[in-house]
């Protein structure tokens, strides 16, 4: 579809009257223009996305246009607003059936007669494909069978009709049935309720699924502060809406969870709500409007309110954002990979920060190589979204842990934007009003920061106006909101009046004002100093767009044969590019047709489907926890604080990793707090480290009043040595703690208690924690390691514990 809006707007930009545009393509449909009708469909869905009949009439269209994948995609979209209807099943199974996925198919037959015991062709279609529920099952390792039925597809119909008076044959009278078909209709549960879309009820042989929870912690708090889409958004409303949409994997169990500092737990997530936010954000650009808030908050505190996510032993936890501004998100990860195995897979959408840091804000290069130092430590596995960025991330990683290796796929974000969700609520396309009746223009989309380099843009647009004129050489677009270090490119904007009139930015810009924009521009240009992939590529070819970029880093991954490419930060080579695109029109039509050729992209259901599968293959692969990845390294000086470095550290990543258990507050600049209660230090030792007597060394913070606390020493769960520690008011002090040899244990446990804390609101201070004891740092030892003794204590202060 080409999702060209241009036949339904009126005169001010707004979409046309529902009825007229239902009426158009009841027409087309009547004349067998298929394509033309999806569209009108799709405009009308637009405007009425609860219109779930008229979905099914755009699928019908697709389908016959020869597209039943897309028209698959239209079938379960009306499948979450329409779960009872057993015709709507049918056409569910028909799809199937022409794509080849006949297990699926025969369940949604089978679905069909159990909404629906009196439709005899629900109970043709059932009866005929019967075998494939055995035929193509996955088998308990995951594969499928590959025999077909003997006879052909339309013949395969079995030998019982259906009875005369159906209607007898409810639940309770299944034995009653012929044998097929009352194992036909049991085998199979009505279709879910769009509320309960995000927690599917577990079959009986759920034990043998694998449980894939997909975070949604990053997107939801995108939305709070945002409610158009960026580039790793834009990914993850992709892959989910189709995850949310389409009919469960046979081998995986999918949830939706988001995590929630307060309480150190993931929470399940309402599909169906998710879904309504994510459909509001593609159909509008107001982060006030009502109904936007609305649904928003709503959302919010459902999750906030749920009871926390019960992983199932074994899970995976799939991170298609990113967590690297969570709180102690490694640490509540730690507690749910010791209690239940579970397995956590991000995706890494980039290296940015650590390869350009100079073109990020420098909280965001702390946050980010604090989360990367500690992925190696935590990860089961890695997706990335090109080649580029896999090889950027074990370079990386190669630095902090050199005998790691991870295992890894590569996910490409080659997917069609288009259809992503079907936009709620009134539609407008406002944005288009900044734009004259058929004017020809360039678009350019990204964020207005240094690392996108608009300045190199709008100065090569500055020279090709003085050198072609205005007449000549088309307005540019630039669709993003100002980000970082952009002062230089906006000075260039401000100071140059002819620019100034030639560009048109545009901060706010919906999904469907997004479609229209690409449907309608001559050529996009996207610049960058560095990408992991480059998502405004993939979206400007699936529209038939060229796109004008530099030549470096995974834009040649995005852009393949079909991009026009310029050397990176050359001026000259850029308004030569331009020219050519610009002024050769020869040339662009031949290039369009390049794109045709090879720059169609396949869809979000496609991604979605590698990545499933992707995760399944990396499910496999053996657990490692963090003790069996790295040790800490005797006579190491361990700082406990929440370190500000640019560059991934694994001393930084270890200190924290040791922090276990609830009792933690989330670390500071200059160390952290206990909880009060018992805080444990889980210290992971080099092998035949416990062999020999040791030396601990820990900084102490005291509360705000006079206190003590007892230290716990334990390993293979035996108490070896217990020491009780007086913290005096007011002063830092290091206490220095005797460990006799504790054996083969790997592991040595400190716990740090106590009691029951200080409760600073009784104290009349602002703050309002309760806390225990403040560690600074640690560092551990042999106790006849006198070097590493003598270079820790000449900086210390020290007092002795008693026994």
């Amino acid at each position: 579809m080409s999702n060209d809006f241009s036949d339904t707007l009126d005169s001010d930009g707004t979409l046309a009257d529902p009825d007229a545009l239902l009426a158009q393509a009841d027409q087309k449909r009547t004349a067998r223009d298929w394509t033309g009708a999806a569209e009108l469909y799709a405009a009308f869905v637009g405007q009425r996305p609860d219109a779930w009949p008229i979905i099914v009439q755009q699928g019908h269209c697709l389908k016959e246009s020869g597209q039943p994948a897309e028209a698959l995609a239209r079938y379960l979209a009306a499948e979450a607003l329409a779960p009872e209807d057993a015709d709507l099943q049918l056409q569910i199974g028909h799809a199937h059936k022409i794509l080849g996925e006949l297990h699926k198919a025969a369940l949604a037959y089978a679905r069909a007669v159990a909404l629906d015991p009196g439709n005899a062709n629900a109970w043709r279609e059932a009866s005929a494909t019967s075998e494939w529920l055995t035929l193509h099952a996955p088998r308990p390792g995951g594969e499928a069978l590959d025999a077909e039925p003997e006879e052909p597809l339309d013949a395969a119909i079995n030998d019982f009709p259906p009875p005369d008076d159906l209607s007898a044959y409810g639940p309770e009278a299944a034995t009653d049935m012929p044998e097929d078909a009352a194992l036909l209709t049991l085998a199979v549960p009505p279709a879910p309720e769009a509320e309960a879309m995000a927690a599917p009820a577990a079959p009986e042989s759920a034990g043998t699924r694998l449980q894939l929870v997909l975070d949604v912690t990053d997107l939801l708090d995108y939305f709070n502060g945002a409610r158009t889409p960026t580039g790793i958004q834009r990914v993850q409303m992709g892959i989910v809406s189709r995850a949310l949409s389409e009919s469960a994997d046979a081998e995986a169990e999918l949830r939706f969870a988001a995590y929630d500092p307060a309480d150190l737990a993931w929470h399940p997530v309402d599909g169906a709500g998710f879904t309504a936010l994510v459909a509001l954000s593609a159909g509008g650009s107001d982060p006030e409007e009502p109904a936007w808030v609305k649904a928003r908050d709503s959302l919010s505190r459902k999750v906030a309110t749920a009871p926390a996510f019960d992983f199932a032993p074994g899970a995976v936890l799939l991170n298609l954002g990113n967590s690297w501004g969570f709180p102690d998100y490694f640490r509540a990860l730690r507690a749910v990979q010791q209690s239940q195995g579970v397995r956590y897979i991000p995706f890494v959408h980039d290296c940015v920060p650590l390869i350009v840091p100079e073109h990020c804000l420098l909280t965001l290069v702390q946050d980010y190589a604090r989360w990367f130092g500690a992925l190696g430590l935590h990860a089961h596995g890695l997706l990335c979204n090109s080649e580029n960025t896999l090889r950027d991330a074990r370079q990386q990683l190669g630095r902090l842990l050199p005998a790691l290796d991870l295992p890894a796929r590569v996910i490409r974000l080659d997917a069609d934007p288009r259809g992503v969700a079907a936009p709620t609520g009134s539609t407008t396309l406002s944005a288009l009003r900044a734009l004259r009746p058929g004017e020809s223009f360039a678009l350019f989309v990204a964020t207005i920061e240094s690392r996108k380099d608009h300045l190199l843009v709008f100065n090569a647009w500055l020279q090709l106006l003085r050198r072609h004129g205005a007449a000549k050489v088309p307005r540019l677009v630039c669709v993003g909101k100002e980000g970082w270090h952009a002062e230089a490119a906006l000075n260039l904007l401000r100071n140059a009046p002819e620019l100034q009139r030639h560009v048109v930015l545009l901060p706010r810009v919906s999904d469907l004002e997004l479609a229209a924009l690409y449907e309608r521009c001559a050529f996009t240009v996207y610049n960058s100093y560095y990408e992991g992939w480059g998502l405004p590529i993939t979206e400007a070819m699936a529209h038939g767009k060229v796109a004008v970029t530099p030549r470096h880093s995974a834009l040649v991954e995005a852009g393949g044969e079909a991009a026009v490419y310029f050397t990176p930060q050359s001026l000259p080579d850029l308004q030569e590019k331009l020219e050519r695109v610009i002024l050769d029109r020869e040339f662009r039509a031949a290039q369009e047709a390049v794109v045709r050729d090879k720059g169609k992209p396949r869809s979000w259901s496609a991604v979605k489907d590698e990545i499933f599968a992707a995760v399944s293959a990396l499910a496999r692969e053996p657990a490692r926890p963090v003790e069996q990845r790295a040790t800490l390294r005797l006579g190491q000086h361990y700082r406990a604080r929440r370190m500000m470095r640019t560059r991934p550290d694994l001393q930084s990543a270890l200190a924290d990793a040791v922090r276990d258990g609830p009792h933690w507050y989330p670390a500071e600049e200059w160390g952290v707090w206990t909880k009060g209660g018992t805080a444990t230090l889980r210290l992971p030792l080099p092998e035949g480290a416990a062999d020999a007597p040791l030396r601990l060394y820990l900084q102490l913070r005291p509360p705000p009043v006079e206190a003590s606390i007892v230290v716990r020493c334990t390993a293979a769960e035996n108490t070896f040595s217990q020491f009780e520690l007086d913290l005096e008011t007011g002063r830092d002090s290091t206490f220095m703690l005797d460990l006799p040899p504790a054996g083969a244990a790997n592991i040595l446990q400190v716990e740090l208690d106590s009691g029951s804390g200080t409760d600073l609101a009784a104290m009349s201070l602002p703050d309002p924690r309760c806390i225990g004891t403040g560690l600074l740092g640690f560092m551990i030892c042999r106790q006849d390691d006198h070097a590493a003794r003598l270079a820790f204590l000449e900086q210390q202060s020290f007092c002795q514990p008693t026994a």
